[in-house]
């Protein structure tokens, strides 16, 4: 027992860094989110330009509105310290509107648990934005083939 004390003890002294390089910490360490000013949010409802069936179903009409209020009532209200480039409600809408709902709808739970200030430390370089220190994840990489 003394000797998982004193592992635990003696593994949580160091900071252990997975695959990354120092020159790499050191990018992950300069990003400062704190200062980040988003674009203004413009809303819509998930499928604007589908056909009537699908813009006017009663399911549509209730996630749309859900996700419409969230984004202009609950979202400005809440801190921006979002990791990522595009909000979790935006490409959440997106993802909805470009796969459907049955992958959409993972796609989103998905990025909502990644959406904390822990995923910089799985990350590479290369996906960070050099302008403002986001995480760039748009939706193409989930797709199977390039439009």
């Amino acid at each position: 027992m003394i000797r998982i004390v004193f592992l635990f003890f003696f593994l949580s002294c160091f900071s252990v860094y997975a695959q990354l390089s120092k020159e790499q910490i050191q990018l992950v360490q300069k990003v400062d989110f704190k200062d980040h000013s988003f674009d203004p949010r413009k809303p819509k409802f998930l499928s604007a330009d589908k056909g009537a069936f699908i813009k006017y179903n009663p399911v549509n009409l209730t996630l749309g509105g859900l996700l419409y209020f969230y984004q202009k009532i609950v979202s400005p209200q809440l801190a921006t310290n979002c990791p990522y480039e595009i909000s979790c409600s935006a490409f959440s809408k997106v993802s909805i509107q470009e796969f459907g709902f049955i992958k959409g709808v993972p796609l989103t739970a998905d990025r909502l648990t990644r959406c904390t200030q822990f995923t910089m430390m799985d990350i590479l370089p290369s996906q960070i934005n050099d302008t403002n220190g986001q995480i760039i994840d748009n939706t193409d990489k989930y797709r199977l083939k390039k439009k």
